[in-house]
């Protein structure tokens, strides 16, 4: 089984950037593992749509399709692990049931690494959401501080 300490770590140092930050809530969208995020922060490999959702008091989220999640929840990384059915709703009920004010997304105009959700996706993410509002802001904040902490 993968070592997933490194990660984990990295994750630790997200939440508390967070903090920093006054970021409510920082949300990996991805398919496929397209979104390069998902190699440095949970690490793990998804074949399906996941979602990533962690929070400013140390929520540990994650939504994954019923191939994904069996390794999702073994890397002991998050305090829960939905499945789903559907997975716009899933995430949507998700990002509900927590409030946040304020959500990192990975966009950017000048970091690569910090731009790997796609317009259609988030479109998709914000019409899932009903009326309900954020403030939308970059992952690009805190993530340079987090790579820099947490060099191989």
């Amino acid at each position: 089984m993968k070592d997933y300490s490194y990660h984990k770590k990295v994750i630790d140092d997200v939440i508390t950037k967070l903090n920093e930050s006054d970021i409510d809530l920082y949300l990996i969208i991805t398919a496929e593992g397209c979104d390069p995020m998902t190699e440095f922060i949970p690490g793990v490999d998804t074949v399906g749509s996941s979602a990533f959702l962690f929070t400013k008091d140390g929520k540990k989220l994650a939504t994954a399709s019923s191939i994904d999640a069996q390794d999702v929840e073994e890397s002991g990384l998050f305090d829960e692990v939905r499945h789903y059915e559907n997975y716009d709703e899933t995430l949507a009920q998700m990002v509900l049931e927590l409030k946040p004010k304020k959500i990192a997304l990975d966009f950017s105009e000048g970091n690569a690494f910090c731009d790997g959700l796609t317009m259609g996706k988030y479109e998709k993410f914000v019409q899932s959401l009903g009326d309900f509002t954020f403030e939308a802001c970059s992952a690009d904040l805190f993530i340079p501080a987090v790579q820099e902490q947490n060099k191989k």
